[in-house]
């Protein structure tokens, strides 16, 4: 029989679960229902996708690769199903939720099974291209090998859905919404115990067994039933079943254990170019500064990038790298000392007083607000504070290495009560200098909103 010669300009590659899969934090949370082989033969062409590419590319692998990496056995049983599966993807469709609209997708517009030969070859559709290429801010990205042998298409999703949330420990989903991104029928697992069984339990012991993070999980409760699920992430050194003796949190300037010089620089590479930053930047950084320095403060800056503190993440992590401002952060929040008074902003009238209090009763109510930023801090940096003091959560569970839900229970509670404190503080220094409090709209972060909101409404009926 002839051969086609329908995908000869494509070469031929093999698959490399050490590949880093980058996708769109949109695709993340799209709704799309695929089977467990559709997914991993669509996570292998994403992590063939290079950030400098300038178009989604046609791939073509061997069936027998794709076998051999998902475990399954080789049979002409197996093959004749991988064959129907890659002629149907072309029928499978993604939809995505934006600015109002409701878009529907192909995944693919080729998708070819060489039978003679047991090849495959795939394109991703071309509209998809901005959940892969060009990513600047709101992506996600991963190592193949997290996703691939995972067996169930519940726990591809959960593990997607929790790595982007991986720097802030802590995700909270309706069931409602879980449901949505997992695409389960509305008729399937009613019951939540069922849920709990089939979805995040099996979740749960594949992802803390197979992947680079794990998760524990708490119901939140409406009256008696259960409507959200909170999930507590950590960073895990467990990967492909081998775990270690003990978790231990990396320290600062830790290079990733495994990974040769060459595979660090190439991941530096791809990590620059993902935040937008230019090949000559990118080869003047790698030259000019350590691989240590430079791998931290990309982290330091995808991590401000996911809590929106960033808008121009290629010229800051530049000046990150520059001037090392991951250090600097480790260093302050050891050893925090206290702002001194700019005095170019100071006016002349308090620079000559000398009661502090007469500062304030002589001052507008804007100069007050200036010299309350010098003395105690800017909003972002109150903030700051109080999302550290969050981070005593996950200390207070890493104590335990299987927390009981009292034990994140009680976690939560003390980290409420300490970030109510430090509010009730900051809000009697603004009352002691006649400053109105704080604005809950003046919070970036979700959670301490909520809080904040809470603990005003809580001042408010304990003053009636």
């Amino acid at each position: 029989m002839k051969k086609s010669n329908v995908v000869q300009p494509y070469d031929l590659e093999s698959i490399n679960i050490k590949n880093w899969v980058t996708k769109s934090n949109i695709l993340i949370e799209s709704t799309y229902k695929l089977s467990l082989q559709e997914q991993r033969i669509l996570l292998i062409m994403a992590s063939k996708v290079q950030p400098n590419d300038e178009t989604l590319k046609t791939y073509r692998f061997r069936a027998k690769d794709f076998i051999e990496i998902v475990g399954n056995k080789k049979g002409t049983g197996f093959y004749s199903y991988l064959k129907e599966i890659v002629n149907g993807l072309q029928t499978k469709i993604l939809t995505i939720k934006e600015k109002g609209r409701q878009r529907n997708y192909n995944w693919v517009i080729t998708s070819i099974y060489e039978e003679n030969e047991g090849y495959i070859t795939l394109q991703f559709h071309p509209s998809l291209k901005y959940l892969f290429l060009e990513l600047k801010e709101k992506f996600t990205s991963y190592q193949l090998e997290n996703v691939v042998r995972l067996n169930s298409v519940y726990s591809i999703r959960i593990y997607e859905l929790l790595k982007q949330y991986e720097r802030l420990r802590k995700r909270e989903l309706t069931l409602e919404e879980l449901r949505h991104f997992l695409a389960i029928e509305p008729t399937k697992y009613k019951q939540y115990g069922h849920f709990k069984s089939k979805v995040l339990a099996v979740a749960q012991k594949e992802i803390n067994n197979k992947t680079d993070i794990r998760f524990e999980f708490v119901e939140i409760k409406t009256g008696r039933k259960v409507t959200s699920i909170e999930f507590i992430i950590t960073s895990s050194s467990t990967l492909n079943g081998v775990s270690s003796v003990k978790e231990k949190e990396p320290e600062l300037n830790q290079p990733p254990s495994g990974l040769t010089d060459n595979e660090k620089e190439n991941r530096l590479q791809y990590d620059l170019v993902s935040l937008g930053v230019k090949p000559e930047k990118i080869e003047w950084v790698l030259s000019e500064f350590t691989k240590e320095q430079v791998e931290r403060n990309i982290k330091y800056t995808q991590e401000r990038l996911i809590i929106g503190d960033i808008a121009h993440p290629q010229s800051y992590v530049i000046k990150a790298i520059q001037k090392d401002y991951a250090k600097l952060s480790q260093e302050s929040k050891i050893n925090k000392p206290k702002k001194p008074i700019r005095k170019e902003l100071v006016p002349d009238f308090i620079k000559n007083a000398k009661d502090k209090q007469q500062i304030f009763e002589n001052s507008t109510s804007q100069e007050k607000q200036k010299l309350f930023f010098e003395n105690n801090g800017t909003q972002k940096d109150f903030e700051e504070i109080l999302i550290q003091i969050q981070e005593l959560k996950k200390k207070l569970l890493l104590n335990s290495k299987e927390p009981t839900k009292e034990e994140v229970e009680k976690a939560q509670e003390l980290v409420v009560q300490e970030v109510l404190s430090n509010m009730k503080k900051d809000l009697k220094k603004r009352q002691e200098v006649g400053l109105e409090p704080r604005l809950v709209n003046d919070f970036e972060n979700e959670e301490l909103k909520k809080i904040y909101k809470s603990f005003l409404q809580s001042q408010t009926s304990s003053e009636v």
